[in-house]
């Protein structure tokens, strides 16, 4: 596979976010914004745009069984080598996403295969500005930007059926063990509910944000505390979802490996 290299210190961002993200992550490891917080360039915004057209095409999550045929989950998933002071970004073979029952009392314990992260995301040019972007607001020392991370990217798109209510993180108040993480709204379509939620480590409730617009946006040091999604409901007969990409950050054999 060929490495892709993007935005640099020679290469500026298409957005901008008008918010002091890092200094608040640094002082409480966890920030959100708001969409109207973001200010993209032309060129972003058809970016952003070509990008929101991927959810249209995720594989059924075939771990996740709700009651009500109606509502499911269909995703994508993939690990990317990615070495901050160059820019390059690289896809990675095949793996299976694993959790262990700690960490995911629902799914936890078992391989989850899902079908890999396409080149028509990971090539799009605000998706890899977006990810330079994420890993720079955490509070990691330079002395490891030239190190090989492992950025791992989830494609999430929950659909909700006609006058139904489904979980959107069944596995509940929980931490998924990474260092670093943002997730961002790409879309949100005929849905109530959906309030995102940060805890402490004990579960004690920090902090909340509703996301209702592209672009809302949380980022945290997810093995610091936990998080939580409540439910979400369609109150009509028109289709109904919520689309979600995360990016985390991880680097094996370092202060800053996934918790398992």
């Amino acid at each position: 596979m060929s490495n892709l290299n993007f935005a640099t210190e020679n290469s500026p961002m298409t957005f901008k976010v008008n918010c002091d993200l890092k200094s608040k992550i640094k002082k409480q490891k966890y920030v959100t914004a708001s969409a109207a917080q973001w200010e993209l360039s032309t060129n972003a915004q058809e970016s952003f745009a070509e990008l929101q057209k991927s959810w249209n095409n995720l594989e059924i999550d075939k771990y996740y069984g709700e009651l009500h045929p109606s509502n499911y989950r269909v995703r994508r998933y993939s690990d990317f080598d990615y070495v901050p002071n160059t820019g390059e970004f690289r896809p990675r073979n095949h793996v299976s996403y694993y959790q262990s029952k700690r960490q995911n009392s629902y799914a936890g314990g078992q391989n989850r295969h899902f079908g890999d992260i396409l080149p028509e995301v990971y090539e799009n040019e605000f998706f890899c500005s977006l990810v330079e972007y994420d890993f720079k607001q955490f509070p990691i020392p330079e002395i490891y930007f030239d190190h090989n991370w492992i950025c791992q990217v989830h494609m999430i798109r929950i659909v909700v059926g006609s006058n139904q209510t489904t979980p959107t993180t069944p596995e509940g108040i929980h931490s998924d063990g990474y260092p670093f993480a943002g997730v961002h709204l790409i879309n949100r379509k005929n849905i109530t509910g959906g309030e995102s939620r940060v805890y402490t480590v004990d579960s004690e409730q920090l902090a909340s944000l509703t996301f209702k617009e592209p672009l809302d946006s949380l980022w945290f040091e997810d093995r610091l505390m936990k998080h939580y999604v409540t439910p979400i409901s369609n109150n009509g007969d028109s289709e109904a979802h919520r689309d979600i990409l995360a990016i985390s950050f991880s680097l094996p054999d370092s202060p800053y490996t996934t918790d398992v």
